[in-house]
């Protein structure tokens, strides 16, 4: 058994700690990563539709499998996929209908939207609150006035289920079907009843306590703002299982989520009788393994049927999870929707404007007293799926349409914020930059292996069997130098046309800039080493980028929040124009926490910069937190800082919840569930 489909602890509890952090369940088999040099065996990892019960077959024989490999290793341990837990071209000013400019959150795709604390339309300005106590979650709807300022007009708190806690997590504002879709999770926990899934209660008596099972649940309560001074929520949808992530395109909301089944069997000792077990597994229905959701408070209804769904015969892994894919139309009064799923995990979501890119990493580690180290030979499977925000099914709902699936080597970091940034859709195209060390979190090891810790990877579509081919690969034999030093590994990636830019680091971060304009043979075309890193890289002008991450000494010990100015307009000579370090070491700015804790907002050839930062001096009384602002001037390529915008409140508050929004002249700070304007 591979190690990808189990793992090895010294006690239950270090298991469940563990479990909650790693995980297989998407891949393709674990000991078929793709070589470096060669291409995708043709629709080896590639879904097929699920006929009538086919479904229901696939899974019993995973659980069939499971027990055969509990029988030969009686201490494996069958964990999830690990996701984002709970929950980039800068956007230019757009005018708007009251004919101001403003930004808006920061994203990867122009076009695609992504959830937030804050958003506006440039009249309006919604933020969500996130409670740190027991209460309820809430948007605030707040009126911009003729002079800048903001007057609070309305709060309208969100539902409050009866059997669990919903946390919020972000919001969207589809300005053209008049409503904010608010998405939260809750979790709940129960004790398994094996009797009641037929076992004979006998055997429960075994089991040195009662098995536990836990029920996830997605949250979206839409509102209604046609009349923002009198929003309110009209509709509430859960389903269950957990959010990988969603966009919003148009008014087509496409959600993620990843249902776990809880089944009584699993909870079962290993010395419980095979009769009794398969006995069990005979009994199981489709609808014991898909997910729910329910509407408006009414009765659960199946999510999808078995259908809708997609297998994927060559997956290897013993995971049983179930994606789904599901798109609601906003404009539509009854919320139409259309779903459909595969059986696997998925732990990180890329979108284009027309494209859905589904990606799991096939884990394969141990741990060791430095941490985890992953496998040198893991892989990461991808699964592309097309989304016409327009079309219609005959079913009703907006069209889902698979289109194939591929694989490369290596897994998307650690850093659930950064994973779609590895990934970006060109021409057709899509571009994976995987890295391929085994340790990360400041453990890499000075005697580390990996060469050549990033690799990245181009994959195009061909339907003829439905899969994503390798068109190129970078390092390759051609083209041998590494990306990275030895030990180190990737922090900051952006595509940005036919253009890569890839920062790694471990003492030095070298900034690579690659050259993808002929998909067939990409090649690294600049390279500057400079101390610290960055973790996330901004365009910001003709031939400049931003970068915001950490001040390091040439020893590698990270010091405060720096941001720098990158000139790459000759791609064979990038040069820093200018850096700030901002505090020492124990600051962290709002793209620590969230990859939308900044926000940019271009008019001509300038650029301002709005970033949260909590800023340390190394004593407990010199914490400094305020949003910091900054101007990059593209003409002459500069980079200034402005006066900072101080907290409102005291530390007592979250802040990754901490937010910035710019309008004509003016930004406005969410920050501690206020809201406040300032001329810029």
């Amino acid at each position: 058994m591979n190690a990808c489909n189990r793992m090895r602890v010294a006690s239950t509890a270090a298991a469940l700690a563990i479990g909650v952090l790693a995980g297989c369940g998407g891949g393709s088999g674990a000991d078929t990563s793709p070589p470096i040099n060669g291409q995708t065996p043709a629709a080896e990892g590639a879904l097929l539709a699920s006929q009538p019960g086919e479904l229901l077959g696939y899974v019993k024989g995973k659980l069939a499998d499971r027990q055969v490999q509990r029988k030969l290793a009686p201490d494996t341990f069958f964990v999830t996929t690990m996701t984002g837990g709970v929950q980039l071209d800068s956007v230019a000013g757009a005018p708007t209908s009251t004919g101001v400019e403003r930004s808006g959150t920061t994203v990867q795709e122009q076009g695609v939207d992504e959830d937030d604390l804050i958003k506006s339309d440039g009249a309006w300005i919604y933020t969500l609150v996130r409670p740190l106590d027991a209460g309820p979650g809430k948007v605030q709807v707040h009126r911009r006035r003729a002079d800048g300022g903001v007057d609070a007009i309305a709060t309208a708190a969100l539902p409050t289920d009866t059997d669990n806690r919903v946390y919020p997590q972000g919001m969207y504002l589809a300005s053209a079907a008049q409503r904010v879709a608010v998405l939260g999770v809750s979790q709940t926990f129960y004790t398994l009843d094996i009797c009641a899934q037929g076992q004979d209660c006998a055997a429960a008596s075994l089991l040195p306590f009662a098995p536990m099972g836990s029920r996830s649940l997605v949250a979206l309560d839409l509102l209604n703002v046609s009349n923002p001074a009198a929003a309110a929520v009209t509709d509430s949808v859960r389903i269950e299982g957990r959010i990988i992530g969603s966009r919003l395109v148009g008014n087509a909301l496409v959600l993620v989520t990843q249902h776990s089944p809880q089944l009584a069997l699993e909870a079962l000792p290993a010395n419980v009788p095979d009769s009794d077990r398969e006995a069990l597994i005979a009994k199981l229905t489709a609808s014991d393994l898909l997910p729910t959701v329910r509407v408006n408070g009414a009765a659960a209804q199946p999510l999808v049927t078995d259908t809708d769904c997609y297998v994927q015969p060559k997956n290897a892994s013993y995971g049983i999870e179930i994606t789904t894919i599901t798109v609601f139309d906003l404009q539509s009064p009854s919320l139409q929707r259309s779903s459909r799923c595969f059986v696997g995990g998925t732990e990180a979501l890329y979108m284009a404007p027309a494209n859905l890119y589904l990606a799991t990493s096939r884990y394969t580690y141990e741990t060791t007293g430095a941490g985890i180290r992953f496998a040198p030979q893991t892989s990461t499977d991808v699964h592309k799926f097309a989304i016409d925000g327009q079309k219609i099914s005959q079913a009703g709902g907006l069209v889902i349409d698979y289109r194939g699936s591929g694989a490369v080597p290596g897994h998307l970091g650690w850093d659930p914020q950064k994973n779609s940034y590895r990934m970006s859709e060109w021409n057709g195209d899509l571009r994976m930059l995987s890295f391929t060390g085994e340790t990360g979190w400041g453990l890499v090891a000075e005697d580390a292996k990996t060469p050549s810790p990033a690799t990245l990877t181009t994959l195009r579509e061909r339907s003829a069997d439905r899969t994503l081919q390798i068109v190129s690969q970078l390092p390759n034999a051609q083209r041998p130098q590494a990306l990275g030093k030895p030990g180190e590994q990737v922090y900051g990636v952006r595509f940005l046309g036919d253009r890569a830019y890839v920062v790694t680091f471990r003492r030095i971060d070298p900034l690579y800039v690659l050259d993808l304009s002929h998909p067939s043979d990409p090649k690294t075309v600049g390279e500057l080493l400079i101390p610290g890193f960055s973790d996330y890289l901004f365009p910001v002008g003709d031939g400049l980028l931003l970068g915001v991450g950490k001040d390091a000494t040439e020893s590698g010990q990270v010091s405060g929040v720096k941001v720098a100015l990158f000139d790459v307009a000759d791609p064979t000579q990038p040069r820093q124009l200018n850096a700030m370090t901002f505090g020492g070491a124990g600051s962290s700015s709002g793209l620590d926490y969230s990859r939308h804790g900044i926000d940019l907002f271009t008019r001509g050839p300038l650029t301002r910069v709005a970033l949260p930062l909590v800023m340390a001096n190394g004593t407990w009384s010199g914490w400094v937190h305020g949003l910091q602002r900054l101007e990059v001037d593209a003409g002459a390529r500069t980079l200034v800082a402005r006066p900072m915008i101080p907290s409102s409140s005291a530390m007592n508050h979250d802040p990754g919840s901490d937010r910035a929004l710019q309008i004509d002249d003016h930004v406005y700070y969410f920050n501690a569930g206020q809201l406040t304007a300032t001329a810029w």
